[in-house]
């Protein structure tokens, strides 16, 4: 093992803790710990520079903060990366790790808001049919799961729903705006299925 790899591996090894810290400090937040404990702060002070910005970009929904999920992919691609530039390998390679890489994420959360947006339209189709049977139907927006749903989907309906007519009262948005993504998605693994190969043939893989 040359000086460049290791290098590379430590620099790895050392993205690799600072993820253990991240999701230490995670698992922690769940059973609100005392905030002046030696290790809490510790944890607070090396891991805030990164979350804090980090929070500012990704909004919470319905109560849950999404930023430290985001960060550990961050640094899990950074991690590929860097390990793959100090193993020798060309730019090529290593910009079609991180695109992958990306692209992989990409794949990832467009099909679980995907799935939040099927849910929706089934939320609405099931609302259509109890008042077309004549009973009342009434959404509880309190519960955690209802208000994500609609906090995360609503953002973006809003905007489709100019586009996009009822049938017979019926909102069919969040359908169609499935139907779009679903379409995207199929683009983004084509893309993916682009690369695969390149990446194999500069000795790369890192997928």
């Amino acid at each position: 093992m040359g000086i460049f790899q290791s290098i590379g591996t430590l620099l790895g090894f050392i993205l690799q803790i600072y993820s253990w810290m991240i999701l230490a400090r995670v698992i922690l937040s769940w059973v609100s710990p005392d905030p002046y404990n030696p290790i809490i702060q510790f944890l607070v002070q090396f891991t805030d520079p990164v979350l804090r910005p980090a929070r500012r970009l990704i909004p919470s929904f319905g109560g849950l903060d999404f930023s430290p999920i985001l960060v550990l992919l961050g640094i899990s691609m950074l991690q590929r990366v860097v390990v793959a530039l100090f193993s020798g390998l060309s730019a090529a390679p290593v910009i079609g790790v991180l695109t992958g890489e990306f692209l992989a994420v990409l794949h990832l959360f467009m099909t679980l808001y995907m799935l939040l947006l099927v849910a929706r339209g089934g939320i609405n189709i099931h609302s259509w049919l109890t008042f077309r049977q004549g009973r009342p139907f009434r959404l509880n927006l309190r519960h955690p799961v209802n208000l994500f749903l609609f906090q995360v989907t609503e953002p973006l309906l809003k905007h489709l729903r100019r586009w996009v007519p009822t049938f017979g009262a019926l909102d069919v948005t969040p359908l169609v705006a499935a139907f779009l993504l679903l379409i995207l998605l199929t683009l983004i693994q084509d893309a993916g299925g682009m690369l695969t190969p390149s990446m194999r043939s500069g000795g790369g893989v890192l997928l």
